[in-house]
């Protein structure tokens, strides 16, 4: 749609073109103001007058009134030999198909139409193009991690033989992946860092004798232009020596369940002759003995054999070993119940689908009875590995932690089967959360609740933020309403979280296209630290003004990720079988609702819960003075935090995506800013920022500085991101500039 509310601003490029076609006429007078004066006039006649049916008015929700021309007035006509003349501007040689007095439309061309002839077989490039070229059918897929390996192994061979001659790709062809002569890699926005460009750029251009295009649109988001800034720094290929710390508890955890299942298996196979391939045979009763191989892990874990016990002991970090009591073989019991728990799973998973095909089967509905079945056959033939993999066993590509998965009703169409959508707990809390929709497999799927196990209840926790100095609270029964900080009685109403471990579950039925409005999701809520009991290590930075800031960073600090729902309201969750929806969409109460796993009605009470993730991660303190932390207001606090960020994303090269901030109230009742890894766990890099806090004060005081916006605003080109949605109003440019002037001990001007 075009609008046309701009007509009314002098500096239209048609007014230019009027004067000079006035000038043409020999005019007397001012031009610019007969070209307005002739604009004016024609918009009325547009909108009001005899014309008024050119173009047709509209309101829009967000836009207001605009128009747009009506396209059956349109008329089109072929370009022939014999037929009407077309123009060709002498200088520019821009050819048109009307001359006014020989006046040239492009903007600020000064050259003259002349009459153009049709191009000859050394004249016209793109029409010559559309003579002489054969059309190529494109045929474009996605290539994501939310195919199963078979599909995305299908795809990557039809996209290699010429079947698919266009790929839009996630992460999954960064690394590993040589197609022969790709011509061209379009990347959507700039990579998190020079490494990610050289291995997705690497793509294209992998054989002498081929050419490779690689172009790269950078959006107006802060990291994008600051890499467009200094792009040549990226295409150099200057890549900083990676941080990779070895002593993460949950990733090293799955390092030893992958040690001690792989002697399993090859005792298993040695002493019994047992192989175990797919999910099913490993998850599900035995028809002869009733018991399930996960039952057998435990069993010959018990004790821990020496083989096993040693391989662990040179594999993982001294401290790891501590901590998940290596000396005593209790790390058994988390691989136990981790197994037990995804045979549960999938048994009810079986059972579900089982009772589905009976009924089918009862009501002569034979054709749905055999769905049913490849259902079932489906989730039994799943890779055995792959399942571990998802289910937090194994470690997995890319060491994500804590992944969830929305499971996707194997009924509801035919590439349900063929979709694995795994993320970690901590996103998944907002995009995974019941109302929230994503796209894949070129479907749009809709979360419809929380997973739930019949005999397994979601762990629940009170908590409550300070309304007047912003500590939080967390219990596992009432929260004391007197603030333990600021000693105020809070004037929030105290709210409960669950933590979906088990994922989320997708509405059933057929699926839509996603068509040309965005997936509907809420990224609302806030991240806090829980305890202030981690393990600490003091810092001070001494600023070129000779200023002290002091720091503290530590691993293992608690942090919990709440989402709150669209605007903050929380969800509606069923306490029997997890159906649920945002309560800010809730509309009036009826008597039930749709069961989330089974063909029938629940009636079960409904809960108004907020979603959270906890973990432990690497975080980094930066404590204020008494001075700035008494005066400074929330905007200041939160402004400088998210400046501070995009500052280390875009000094230390740090995906942005892998740290995050907040503000947080210690028992003092004083502000500080806690700067902290996304990675469960922990990566390291918010220590990184502390022992480079003076280049990334600067960093982020030349990030706010440069930017168009107005100082007492913000934009996606300098603080605001998804995340920090439910900050957009606070997040200013000129508060963060005094925060940052606060830090580095700068007189402010």
């Amino acid at each position: 749609m075009a609008t046309f509310k701009q007509l009314t601003a002098p500096q239209l490029h048609a007014d230019k073109t009027l004067e000079r076609v006035l000038d043409a006429l020999g005019h007397q007078g001012d031009p610019r103001g007969a070209a307005l004066d002739v604009l004016g006039r024609l918009w009325t006649d547009l909108t009001t007058g005899h014309l008024a049916d050119w173009l047709p008015g509209e309101n829009q929700v967000g836009i207001g009134a605009v128009r747009r021309l009506d396209h059956a007035w349109l008329r089109l006509r072929p370009v022939t030999e014999d037929g009407e003349p077309l123009h060709a501007c002498d200088r520019c040689r821009r050819v048109v198909a009307v001359s006014v007095r020989g006046v040239c439309p492009t903007l600020r061309c000064t050259g003259r139409l002349e009459e153009y002839k049709l191009a000859t077989e050394t004249d016209g490039h793109l029409r010559r193009l559309y003579l002489t070229f054969d059309p190529v059918p494109l045929r474009a897929q996605e290539h994501t991690a939310q195919w199963t390996g078979e599909k995305a192994a299908e795809i990557q061979g039809e996209f290699v033989r010429g079947q698919v001659n266009a790929l839009s790709c996630s992460t999954t062809f960064e690394l590993g992946v040589d197609v022969g002569e790709l011509q061209a890699v379009v990347l959507r926005n700039m990579p998190p860092s020079t490494a990610n460009y050289v291995q997705r750029a690497g793509r294209a251009g992998r054989r002498a004798d081929s050419a490779a295009l690689v172009l790269t649109y950078a959006q107006r988001r802060p990291h994008d232009l600051a890499r467009f800034a200094e792009f040549q720094r990226m295409i150099a290929g200057e890549v900083r020596a990676p941080i990779v710390p070895v002593d993460n508890v949950r990733i090293d955890r799955r390092h030893a369940h992958s040690i001690a299942l792989a002697a399993f298996f090859r005792a298993m196979k040695e002493e019994r002759g047992r192989i175990w391939c797919k999910a099913g045979e490993f998850f599900l009763p035995d028809d002869s003995t009733g018991e399930t191989a996960a039952h057998i892990v435990r069993d010959w874990l018990t004790p821990v054999p020496d083989s096993v016990a040693t391989s662990i002991r040179r594999v993982l970090p001294a401290s790891v070993q501590d901590e998940i009591d290596v000396e005593s073989g209790a790390w058994v019991g988390e691989l136990d119940r981790l197994l037990r728990a995804a045979g549960q799973i999938l048994e009810q998973d079986v059972t579900a689908y089982s009772e589905r095909r009976d009924q089918a089967v009862a009501a002569r509905k034979y054709r749905l009875a055999d769905m049913y079945e490849k259902v079932i056959r489906n989730l039994t033939h799943r890779d055995l590995l792959g399942v571990l993999a998802n289910r937090n066993v194994l470690p997995k590509y890319g060491f994500p932690v804590d992944t969830v998965e929305l499971r996707i009703p194997q009924d509801s169409g035919t590439v349900s089967g063929q979709l694995e959508l795994t993320r970690d707990l901590s996103a998944a809390v907002h995009e995974y959360a019941p109302g929230a929709e994503i796209v894949a497999g070129g479907q749009l799927w809709a979360s419809a609740g929380v997973y739930r196990l019949p005999d397994r209840e979601l762990v629940s926790r009170h908590y409550t933020v300070c309304g007047t100095c912003g500590r939080y609270r967390e219990a596992t029964g009432p929260v004391d309403p007197t603030c333990t900080a600021c000693g105020t009685s809070s004037t929030s109403v105290p709210r409960r979280y669950v933590e979906p471990v088990y994922g989320f579950v997708a509405a059933r039925g057929p699926q839509r296209s996603p068509g040309q409005t965005p997936p509907r999701r809420s990224w609302y809520g806030d991240v806090h630290m829980s305890t202030d009991t981690a393990d600490v290590h003091e810092g001070t930075t001494v600023f070129a003004s000779g200023h002290t800031t002091a720091w503290s960073a530590g691993a293992r600090g608690e942090m919990v990720v709440v989402s709150e729902g669209p605007g903050g309201a929380g969800y509606e969750i069923c306490d029997w079988c997890g159906w649920g929806r945002p309560h800010a969409r809730a509309g009036s109460r009826g008597t039930g609702h749709p069961h989330l796993l089974k063909d029938t009605q629940c009636t079960g009470p409904m809960r108004v819960v907020s979603l959270a993730h906890r973990y432990q991660t690497d975080f980094l303190q930066i404590h204020l003075d008494p001075l700035t932390a008494l005066s400074a207001t929330q905007e200041t606090l939160r402004s400088g935090l998210y400046a501070l960020l995009e500052g280390a994303a875009t000094h230390l090269e740090i995906s942005r995506d892998d740290i995050d901030g907040t503000v947080h109230t210690g028992t003092d009742g004083m502000p500080s800013l806690l700067l902290f890894d996304t990675t469960p766990g922990g990566a390291g890099n918010a220590t990184w920022i502390g022992e480079h806090l003076a280049p990334v004060v600067e960093a982020a005081h030349a990030r706010v500085g440069g930017c168009e916006c107005g100082p007492e605003s913000s934009c996606y080109a300098c603080l605001r991101t998804f995340r920090n949605e439910r900050f957009h109003e606070l997040l200013s440019r000129g508060e963060a500039v005094v925060l940052l002037d606060a830090l580095a001990g700068r007189s402010i001007g």
